[in-house]
Order: C-alpha cells, then structure tokens, then sequence
C-alpha cells in the first residue's frame, strides 16, 4: 500500500457543458459519483477543490471535505497545487487529481496510478488502455499517448499518432499508442515545480496541460489500467453514456 491523498478539482464555469458537476446522474450529482468512487479507493484523504459556492454547498450535503480555492486557476493542477500549499503537505506526499468529470473512474484505477510513484525516478504518474477501435484511435475527443521503453511518456496529443506510413492496422492491433485517461498521481514537489515554469507552445496548442511536464523534462510513467474507465463528461450526450453504463 501507498499513502496518498486525493483531490478532485471541480468548478462550475464549464464552457461546453456550465453546471456540470452538479448534473443529476440517477439520483446523484456528478461529483457525488466521482467523489463516491475515490471514497472506496485507498487515499487516506479526499477532498473536493471548488471556487464555486454551489458545489461547495452540494459536496456539503453529501459529507464531502471542501477546500476553496481561487476564481483564477486555468486547469485543475494549479487548483490543487493551492489546496497542497494551503494544507502545507510535505513535498513528497502523493497526491492524485482525479477529474469531476469522470464519473466512471473505478477506484481501483485510482490505487494503481498512486503506485505508479513507488519509482524515485518518476514525477507524475498516469493512466492508459489500449484503444478498442480505429474510430476510437482516429477521434479528437480521445487523447493519444506514446510511451518508450520504459513505460514513460514521450508525447500526448488528440491527433491519431503515430502517423501511418506503413501497415495502420499494426497501431490499434498492436497497442502501439494508448487511449490516455484523465488521471494523474503527482509528487508534490513535482506540482510545486509545475507552477513556477512557463506554459509550452505544444501544451498550448494540444490544448493538453500534460505536455508542459514533459517539454520541462518531467518524468511521467503510463500505467495500463486493469479496470478499464468509461466515458468521461465532456458534452451532454455523455451523460446519456454513463447513464446507460451504470444501468
């Protein structure tokens, strides 16, 4: 067993999607799941980051801890980077970023991205699956990762790498590249470090926050997830999603 706490970023301002953590998913708010979820997992502590009043209210009702935090954070690393500081964490205290919007995130998968850091060597660690389909490989929606031989990640992107010259097929068949999930265990020296280097162009223009730890020669290990997570929430058809899959 690892020690690790849990943090899960959560605020309002959706663009696509305003409201959304508080979106009714068969009689519980969004985050209510996400939160339940991390509840089973083996964190000794979590807590929801929001700065927003209504969700703070919600995750209230429901015997969530809440940590305010600023209106002005631009991804949800800078959010719990405040909570870590604010909570005067040792450096080396693991901390996972579990989304709000992934609902479906076993907690088992959540275990097994902390232990990802038992390596001294590795910064951040993440999740991947091998991809089910083409479609699902050629699809913006769904990020890319590459990783070497170490299980580490060279590049994340939302275009299908690695390009095709030769023999397409062999990417999905072969799990050359892997569906990215939305999860991250970090140091927190590592999110500390995160918050004083500047944004990269790659990471802008991906629109990936994950590409500035790598660009600034942060060390992230990919982990191939033994419990598969479902569909994160993005857009309105993807509650129609979870609701299926939770039925």
């Amino acid at each position: 067993m690892i020690d690790f706490n849990i943090v899960i970023p959560s605020r309002y301002a959706s663009t696509r999607l305003p409201g959304k953590p508080l979106i009714d998913i068969l009689g519980k708010t969004m985050l209510e799941r996400v939160w339940i979820n991390a509840k089973k997992s083996q964190a000794k502590e979590v807590i929801i980051a929001t700065d927003d009043e209504r969700i703070a209210s919600k995750a209230n009702q429901f015997g969530a801890s809440v940590c305010m935090t600023s209106n002005g954070h631009q991804s949800g690393s800078e959010r719990i980077t405040e909570v870590i500081n604010r909570l005067k964490w040792k450096d080396e205290q693991i901390v996972l970023n579990v989304q709000g919007d992934e609902p479906l995130m076993p907690h088992t998968a959540m275990n097994e991205c902390a232990l990802l850091l038992n390596d001294d060597l590795i910064d951040i660690g993440t999740l991947g699956s091998p991809f089910l389909s083409k479609e699902d490989w050629l699809d913006p929606n769904m990020v890319k990762v590459l990783v070497d031989y170490n299980e580490c990640a060279l590049y994340f992107s939302r275009s299908s790498i690695p390009y095709p010259r030769e023999r397409e097929a062999d990417i999905i068949k072969n799990n050359i590249v892997l569906h990215h999930h939305g999860i991250y265990a970090y140091k927190c020296k590592s999110l500390r470090a995160l918050a004083v280097l500047e944004d990269s162009q790659i990471q802008i223009i991906e629109g990936l926050e994950q590409l500035k730890a790598i660009y600034h020669g942060l060390k992230i290990k990919v982990g191939v997830t033994s419990d598969r997570p479902g569909v994160s929430v993005d857009v309105p058809d993807d509650v129609d999603l979870v609701i299926k899959a939770l039925r």
